[in-house]
């Protein structure tokens, strides 16, 4: 892969990262709307599916692929609603933290399962990640009664850090929107039976203003950043796709404070600070070494 597919890709990321940073706005403009959690993870991914469903068809060659695909998209349903229901249960900024952790996450899973071994500078990165989110992630500001809201919010990290993994270089290349279609349908799956076992009393929004956020959710913040992120992640490199997809958590507080009037205070502050050095670290992929033969010289 030569080096202007790989800054391709990383750009890729970035935008992806940008918009996926929407996902907590756009959650907190429902919760004001009077919409669960439940019904706040189905609508971010079932209009997409209305569109991707279409691209279900998969040929036999492809099958195991797409249901592997399938079971992503399932283990992400499970944590999405988990992400989202801390974000209305707990403080924001915390649950917000504590989702923007999956680079240090991605880089022990991508150490341990998939056998990639990370460069110094990625684990300086990743190290400098984890102490941002430490720094705002404070238990005894909980409100009473929270604490498995924020246990169950973990599992949005490591679930995008194990995509991030594996979509970076899957098993097997299929089409990006056949993939997306297997993985949206697995959302769907687990998303749409906890709407209905919980029977919420709000069902849709009550303003024009929370039409625009179902469709601010799905679009923007899914369906569309999901497409630039699985062009971009086989063109880069795990690490910095990991690292790059940090960009969310800027977006995500900075969209908070400025949009929704929530205060940043020093910690959090601090906490984008370090995310942006632990970008310009540059992650460098590991070249093999080659031998000299006799009689000639290295340069």
């Amino acid at each position: 892969m030569d080096n202007k597919s790989t800054i391709n890709g990383q750009y890729l990321v970035a935008m992806s990262a940008c918009l996926y940073g929407l996902n907590p706005f756009f959650a907190q403009l429902l919760f004001q709307q009077g919409l669960g959690a439940e019904m706040v993870s189905l609508y971010r991914f079932i209009l997409p599916a209305l569109f991707f469903i279409f691209f279900l068809r998969t040929p036999p060659v492809n099958r195991a692929e797409a249901c592997r695909s399938l079971v992503l998209g399932i283990i992400s349903g499970v944590a999405i609603f988990g992400y989202f229901h801390a974000l209305e249960t707990i403080p924001a900024a915390t649950a917000i933290l504590i989702y923007y952790s999956y680079p240090v996450f991605s880089v022990l899973i991508g150490w341990l399962a998939f056998h990639r071994t990370p460069s110094q500078n990625g684990l300086i990165s990743a190290a400098l990640v984890a102490i941002a989110a430490s720094l705002t992630i404070r238990p005894e500001t909980l409100p009473p009664g929270t604490l498995w809201a924020m246990i169950g919010c973990f599992l949005a990290p490591l679930t995008v850090a194990t995509q991030i993994q594996y979509l970076s270089s899957p098993k097997k290349q299929i089409p990006t929107l056949n993939r997306m279609a297997w993985i949206t349908i697995g959302h769907i799956l687990v998303l749409l039976p906890i709407a209905i076992w919980t029977a919420p009393v709000n069902i849709l929004p009550v303003s024009f203003s929370g039409v625009i956020a179902v469709l601010g959710i799905a679009l923007l913040a899914a369906a569309i950043p999901q497409i630039l992120f699985m062009k971009g992640a086989p063109r880069s490199c795990a690490d910095k796709n990991a690292l790059t997809g940090s960009l969310e958590l800027v977006v995500a507080l900075l969209t908070g404070a400025i949009l929704l009037g929530q205060q940043l205070d020093r910690l959090e502050l601090t906490a984008m600070t370090l995310i942006v050095l632990a970008l310009f670290i540059k992650q460098v992929k590991k070249e093999p070494k080659i031998e000299a033969l006799p009689g000639t010289r290295q340069t």
